[in-house]
């Protein structure tokens, strides 16, 4: 009797400390800004909001990739994964999901990196990432980000080539070039009816050129970030980089204005894109209304 009483003392230790080390995990939940090199048993929600494509660095030594999340907040801060992580994190991560992270390492970043915050993450073999489900009982999904810096067509040549803009594709995706030079072109407008030639290179042709394509005939909106901006003819162009970003549809509340926009003005669209696709892709005088 003495080792059954024993035993349940021990059992209700047992069940006491796991409550214990719950209610810790609650006391240690922190947002992006209150996490520094010297935070320690911190757990934070986060959403990934963008995904750069994987580099290799510039001694060709190890790849990276960088991801873009933000918190409850909407406060933003890049993480950083190398060499076997890459693979992994990239297939885990996707946009506009929520997770929760900890033991991620928090260091200053690079003088190569993206000014996004006075530190950023780096994940490992030891970090802890749980995507939080839908419809969880024990942890809410954060809400669809609300925060876009939108640049409207009319300011576009005043603007550094990098920020973030919501743009309607109403031409047809064209595919040129050679092997080591292919591409795609489309036209893009917004509400206002202006519009720009964008090209697409490589990679992106490839996956989103093509997606975008397929699905010219209900006029997707997208949003596209870190493109550049050129001068043809003294026409201004837009033009993908080697770390451009294109989403189709994405789940931002600027994109769903535009998605209504473009189902009030579909046979507009219509018309133009008929017009469009009879001019040369190149001549930009084709692109009025």
């Amino acid at each position: 009797m003495i080792l059954l009483f024993s035993g349940s003392i021990t059992l209700s230790y047992i069940f006491i400390l796991h409550k214990l080390q719950d209610t810790q995990k609650m006391e240690h939940r922190y947002t992006i800004h209150e996490i520094t090199p010297f935070t320690r048993d911190w757990s934070c929600k986060i959403q990934v909001v963008d995904k750069i494509r994987p580099k290799i660095s510039r001694d060709h030594r190890v790849n990276f990739q960088t991801t873009i999340v933000l918190d409850e907040n909407e406060d933003q801060i890049c993480i950083i994964t190398y060499g076997p992580e890459v693979a992994h994190y990239d297939n885990l991560f996707k946009h506009f999901h929520t997770y929760l992270i900890s033991a991620a390492k928090v260091r200053e970043p690079s003088r190569f990196a993206i000014p996004m915050h006075n530190f950023e993450w780096v994940l490992d073999t030891f970090s802890i990432v749980e995507e939080v489900i839908e419809n969880n009982e024990e942890e809410s999904m954060l809400p669809l980000p609300s925060r876009l810096n939108m640049v409207s067509f009319a300011d576009i040549e005043k603007q550094i080539p990098g920020d973030e803009f919501v743009v309607a594709n109403c031409g047809t995706m064209k595919y040129q070039g050679s092997e080591n030079r292919r591409f795609q072109e489309a036209i893009l407008i917004d509400d206002k009816k202006k519009p720009f030639l964008f090209t697409i290179w490589g990679e992106l042709a490839d996956k989103d050129g093509t997606e975008l394509l397929q699905q010219l005939h209900r006029y997707p909106v997208i949003v596209a970030k870190r493109i550049a901006i050129s001068n043809f003819k003294q026409d201004v162009r837009l033009t993908t980089r080697f770390n451009s970003l294109i989403l189709i549809d994405p789940l931002y509340p600027q994109a769903a204005k535009l998605m209504n926009w473009v189902k009030d003005n579909n046979q507009m669209l219509i018309e133009y894109t008929l017009k469009s696709t009879s001019a040369s892709p190149s001549d930009t005088k084709c692109c009025t209304f």
